[in-house]
Parts: structure tokens; C-alpha cells; sequence
């Protein structure tokens, strides 16, 4: 950073001005406050604070009295979305050496029993197959369930459903909860409330299975699991005025599961402890700085593919705030006071990818805590709050946290607690973020470099679709839309690199912003399992799975086509679960409303009844695929029409993109009249 300005400033300059804030920090009354947060839950011995929840409206109530006393201007905004209340479940049963009591974990379905008196029963993993081999008509099916590799918990909760079951008890196999056999689970449900859903840990169901060696094994259920449609809670908000009428968010979710103790307690308590630091040290912003403790991150809305990040999601839609326009980023914090592996990493937008890398150059200070250093990756993915926000218009980004062991060990079960606490990383968290939050205070315009997204966007099109007749047009608009987004860029920087923020320069930041969130709103889709992509991607990916499976049948080796079909859309459900499953759960996801996936699949291919054929002719000693591959050739063609438009789409919105940044040339030329 040397010989570098920043809004005006030097960088020694810049780095002074961040040590005076640094020295307010107190890492450890962040913790006491993450442990604080513990108290409010509504199963006394497991925990859970959940949306629209007693637990979760006194949680709000501390949290927006604790702002209050920091010295924040506080306001509650209330979000209207559906809420569960968990007050815990317990299953009883005979052993040899007594009766047997084991705990319950919850998922957000419906169901409450008092003395419920039932049958439990083995029903394996939970597939149709399973299914109509276990009666589980009027009783309870314990299957194994690995929800990170295999399938989701709805798939087989609702396979159960429509098997008459009453209950359906999930042990992780894998995938999550590996911290301890002891270990519960839980999860966003995905799925209908009538098909109730708990969890049981690997140490309560060898305990099962051994009493299931005697005969049938009569249970007790109780259960005290609860949803509600349209509740209402409250995302707690506190703000810093500032000079200007631009903002920057800092964010966290105070929702929780079991304990939440990395997830979310210590995003929160240690967003608070930036807003503290800034307020003892007498920090001035030159812009408003936002700090948004956000409810039902974890879940809230019923029967959706789409169930999380509803706090956020409805700030954004139910017209509680005005920062649209004017909120230049959110850095969103999760479970930061752990290292997710060797190397740190910044999850962004596309369009701060640059500015963020320049940022983690200097000063380095990594190698002690991440010996790989730090980078940036893109773009912002929908498993935490910042999605919500960046489809909003608020370009968003995120302390990364999927990529570490911490997400199949501890994540979402009662080992979620600060046993897995690390103070040196918690601390270097802390002084790390509130350096960049003071780094786009002292932009004046929101540092965004438009031609990232647009060289990604060129490069996912791939194989012989780049020579696809719409892909000529589509390269060409794309060359000319990167060509202007780097000239802003450039102009962005100067302007940047030698003002300090000012009133003026917001009107040029807005029409900035504005082009962010037709970007967003032109290529942001999602493919079937909830990842963000580019429009075109889940066309091009199915048109070259499905041509793989009818090279494999070609070959005769059902196994193989099999394999490339399950990679098409949704259809790797096909191979487990019933038409009746598949298809209510396809059609839940493509009609969704109300939602921050609503509307961004770009299609359906339905394999259904080819990869049940293949995989019976495949037991065959000489096999017919012909009937199989029309079928498929048929589907490919019309995947390839859907290409085609998806192509021609993006080919005009690059073309009004390119308008729009030219808008914003002309914007940023002004402020130099």
C-alpha cells in the first residue's frame, strides 16, 4: 500500500486512522456477548432460536437494547415470514436394562404429541425402494440420511408422508454432525410441515437397533414442534450517521440452532464490537454505516426449496428501508471466530473482486493465522444472508466459511459451541474487517469493476457452444461491455484514489449501483441445487450430460448413462424416490413465489422415465437402448432451443448493460466539471 491514497489519504495516513479504531476492539467482550446470546432459546437443554420464536423476539429485544447502549442509533424493522417454534422432543422405549430416553433434534415441521404410543421402524435410507419394504403405515421410520452428498431431508420426510408414516427420525450418515456419534442434526426442511421430521444421533440409534433385534420395538413420542404462517419478527438495525447520504452494511443472522455459537452468535457480537470500536474512538464515517443483526437467516418460509435467508430477503422486499441506491456493500459476517482452513478467503460480487485483492495486499499479515495467505472468490453464493442482499442491489460479500471440516463436524449440531472457540483468529477477524469497512468509507464512489462478472460470463460458455450462431453476437456485446466497464473502472479508481467522499459524488454512485443491480437481475440464475450461476450454464451442463448418456448407451453400459443423466437439473432424484416425490418437489422449486430463488431456474428437463428404463434394461442380458437414446436426442434438441435463447437474452442485456455503464461514464465525468 505504499505510495497508494485512498479517498484523499495517504496510505500511512489510512492506516493511522485504522489503528486509533483498532485499539477500541475487545475481543473478549465479544465472546462474553456471543456466549451471552446462549440464554435465549426455546429447548432448554438443546437450545434452538429460531424464526418468529420466543427465543428469537428476546434475543432481537437484547440485541436492539445493547445497541442502544453502545451508543447506536437503534430501530427494529419488522419482516413478516413464517416462523417455528421448537420446545424440544424426546422418543422413549423398553431395553433390558430399563426404559430408554433419547433426545430429539428438529427440522421446521409440524407436530405436536404428548405420550404419543407408536412403532418404530427401520426404514433404511428412507427411498421409495425402502419404503415399500418397511410398513411404516401409523408408525415412525428411522432412516440414515447424508444430506451433503446424497439427498436433502424432504426427500424421504415426504416419501415417508405419502407412505402413511406418522414421523420420519433422521441420523446423519456422514455429511454433517461428524464432531461426536452424540451428535443431533438439523437443517432447513425444504419441504411440506404435514410430513414431520426429527433427528437422532448414531449413539441413540445403535441403542435402537439393538432393541429392535428383540422384535418390534414399541416407542413413546413426545414432541413439541410447532409452524406458523406469516408471524412477524424483527431485524435489529443500528446505525453511525454519516456525512453523506451513502451507506456501508455490516451484517450477521441472530437466529440459530442448537447453541449458535460460531453460527451465528459470533458474527454478531463481533459486528457489535466494530460499532463500539468506532464509537469509542470517535470515528467520523463519511458515510452511514448500517449494523443489521438479521433474524431467520437459518429458515423461514414453509414448503419452499428456497427456505432461508428470509430476515434478509424480506428487509430487502417488504419496503422497510431506503438503501437500494445508496448502501454501496454489506459485509456479512459468519462464523468467523474459526480459520476454515489454510488459506483466508473473501466470498464477493464479481465487481469488488479487484478492489478487494488490492486491499488484502497490504499489509499482509497473514501468514501467522492462514499460511496460504488470503484471496477473493466469486460470486456470493445463496447459503448466507449476503445472496438476499446482492439480488437486492446491495453488492454483498462474506467472510468465506463452507470450505472447512467445521461444516461436516460441528455445523448445526449441539457441538456448535466455543469449544471449537480460537481467540488469535477471532481477534485478526476483527481487526481485518474493520479495516476494509474504513477502506470503503473512504471510497467516493463504490469501487466496482464491471468487467469481472462479464470476462466470467464469457468464459462459461464452453465447448462447441462457442460456436453456436448466437455465440458470435454474444461475444462481440460482451467484448464491447467489458471494454466499458474497464474504462469506468479506471475512472472510478482516479476519482478515488485522490477525494475524500462527498455529497456530489452520490449521484454518479447511484447510476454505479444501478447498473450492479440490472447485472443481478440479467445474470444471476440458480441451478437445482441452489448455487448461483449464469443464465445459460444449466443448459449448456445438460445438453453435455445427456449427450455423454447417449455415448454410454451407445456402448451398452447403462451404469455410465445412469451416472451422466443424474447430472441433469434435478433427476438425480429419480434414482431413489417415487414419481409422485420427484415431481411435487420439481414442481414446488419452478413455482416458487415470494422467495430469493424465486424465478431463477431457466428450465426443467424431466429424465424421469428414461433413467428408470435404462436402469431396468440394464439388468438385461442384451439390452435395447433405442427407444431410450429418441428420447433422449429429442430432449437434447430442445435443450439446445433453450440455449439458444438463454444466449440471445444475455447477448441484449449486454448490450443495455454497456448503456448503462456508458450512464455512468458520463456521471463520473461530471464530477470533474
Amino acid at each position: 500500500m505504499a505510495g497508494k491514497r485512498r479517498g484523499g489519504m495517504s496510505a500511512e495516513e489510512f492506516l493511522e486512522l485504522f489503528e486509533r479504531s483498532a485499539r477500541e476492539l475487545d475481543v473478549r467482550r465479544s465472546y462474553r456477548l456471543a456466549r451471552e446470546l446462549e440464554q435465549f432459546r426455546s429447548d432448554a437443554e438443546l437450545g434452538y432460536r429460531t424464526a418468529g420464536s420466543r427465543a428469537e423476539l428476546e434475543a432481537g429485544e437484547y440485541l436492539f437494547k445493547k445497541m442502544q447502549k453502545i451508543g447506536l442509533e437503534a430501530e427494529k424493522h419488522a419482516v413478516v415470514l413464517d416462523g417455528w417454534e421448537f420446545a424440544g422432543a424426546s422418543l422413549r422405549f423398553e431395553t433390558e436394562a430399563g426404559e430408554k430416553r433419547v433426545r430429539l433434534g428438529g427440522y421446521q415441521t409440524q407436530m405436536v404429541a404428548k405420550d404419543l404410543q407408536t412403532e418404530l421402524v427401520d426404514a433404511g435410507k428412507g427411498t421409495e425402494k425402502d419404503f415399500a419394504k418397511a410398513d411404516v403405515r401409523g408408525k415412525i421410520a428411522l432412516i440414515r440420511i447424508n444430506q451433503r452428498d446424497e439427498w436433502w431431508i424432504n426427500y424421504p420426510a415426504y416419501q415417508a408422508h405419502l407412505a402413511g408414516a406418522v414421523a420420519v427420525i433422521a441420523v446423519q450418515d456422514k455429511g454433517y454432525g461428524e464432531a461426536d456419534p452424540a451428535s443431533l442434526n438439523a437443517q432447513d426442511i425444504c419441504g411440506l410441515p404435514e410430513a414431520p421430521a426429527f433427528s437422532m444421533s448414531k449413539t441413540d440409534m445403535a441403542a435402537v437397533l439393538a432393541a429392535m433385534k428383540k422384535g418390534r420395538l414399541a416407542v413413546t413420542l413426545n414432541a413439541d414442534s410447532r409452524v406458523r404462517e406469516k408471524v412477524t419478527t424483527y431485524n435489529i438495525v443500528g446505525t453511525i450517521p454519516g456525512q453523506t447520504s451513502q451507506m456501508i452494511a455490516v451484517s450477521a443472522h441472530y437466529d440459530s440452532y442448537f447453541h449458535g455459537f460460531e453460527d451465528d452468535n459470533c458474527g454478531v457480537s463481533m459486528m457489535l464490537s466494530l460499532a463500539q470500536a468506532l464509537i469509542r474512538s470517535g470515528y467520523k464515517p463519511q458515510k452511514t454505516l448500517v449494523f443489521i443483526a438479521y433474524a431467520a437467516e437459518e429458515w423461514g418460509k414453509i414448503n419452499s426449496r428456497y427456505d432461508w435467508s428470509a430476515g434478509a430477503y424480506g428487509e430487502m422486499t417488504q419496503g422497510r428501508n431506503d438503501w437500494r441506491g445508496r448502501m454501496i456493500a454489506d459485509i456479512n459476517l459468519e462464523l468467523p471466530a474459526i480459520a476454515h482452513g489454510k488459506k483466508h478467503y473473501i466470498r464477493s460480487v464479481f465487481e469488488y473482486k479487484h478492489f478487494l485483492r488490492d486491499f488484502l495486499k497490504d499489509p499482509k499479515g497473514f501468514d501467522e493465522f492462514y499460511p496460504e495467505g488470503a484471496d477473493v472468490v466469486c460470486p456470493v453464493q445463496t447459503w448466507s444472508d449476503d445472496f438476499s442482499m446482492s439480488i437486492s442491489g446491495v453488492p454483498s460479500l462474506v467472510n468465506e466459511f463452507s470450505s472447512g471440516s467445521f461444516m461436516e463436524t460441528h455445523y448445526h449440531s449441539q457441538f456448535d459451541d466455543d469449544t471449537s472457540y480460537d481467540e488469535r483468529i477471532y481477534e485478526f477477524h476483527h481487526r481485518l474487517y474493520l479495516r476494509l469497512l474504513l477502506a470503503f468509507d473512504r471510497c467516493a464512489l463504490p469501487p466496482m469493476d464491471f468487467s469481472t462478472r462479464v470476462r466470467r460470463l464469457m468464459r462459461s460458455l464452453k465447448g462447441e457452444n462457442t460456436e453456436l450462431p448466437a455465440a458470435r453476437d454474444f461475444y462481440k456485446a460482451a467484448e464491447t461491455a467489458e471494454e466499458t466497464a474497464e474504462e469506468l473502472y479506471g475512472m472510478i479508481c482516479a476519482v478515488n484514489d485522490s477525494k475524500q467522499p462527498e455529497e456530489r459524488e452520490n449521484v454518479a454512485g447511484a447510476v454505479i449501483l444501478d447498473a450492479f443491480k440490472y447485472c443481478e437481475d440479467s445474470f444471476v440464475a440458480l441451478d437445482w441445487y441452489e448455487k448461483s450461476v449464469f443464465p445459460h450454464e444449466n443448459a449448456q451442463k445438460n445438453i453435455e450430460y445427456m449427450l455423454r448418456a447417449v455415448a454410454a448407451l451407445d456402448e451398452g453400459d447403462a451404469d455410465a448413462a445412469k451416472n451422466a443423466m443424474i447430472e441433469v437439473d434435478d433427476n438425480s432424484y429419480a434414482e431413489a424416490f417415487g414419481r409422485d416425490v420427484t415431481s411435487y418437489f420439481t414442481a414446488r422449486a419452478l413455482t416458487d413465489s415470494g422467495s430469493w430463488g424465486s424465478g431463477r431456474l431457466t428450465g426443467h428437463i424431466d429424465l424421469f422415465g428414461v433413467l428408470r428404463a435404462v436402469m431396468a434394461k440394464g439388468k438385461e442380458e442384451s439390452p435395447d437402448f433405442t427407444f431410450e437414446k429418441e428420447e433422449l436426442t429429442v430432449k437434447i434438441a430442445v435443450e439446445r432451443k433453450n440455449l439458444n435463447y438463454l444466449l440471445e437474452a444475455e447477448t441484449a442485456r449486454l448490450r443495455k448493460l454497456t448503456q448503462k455503464l456508458q450512464g455512468a461514464i458520463v456521471a463520473v465525468e461530471a464530477l470533474e466539471r
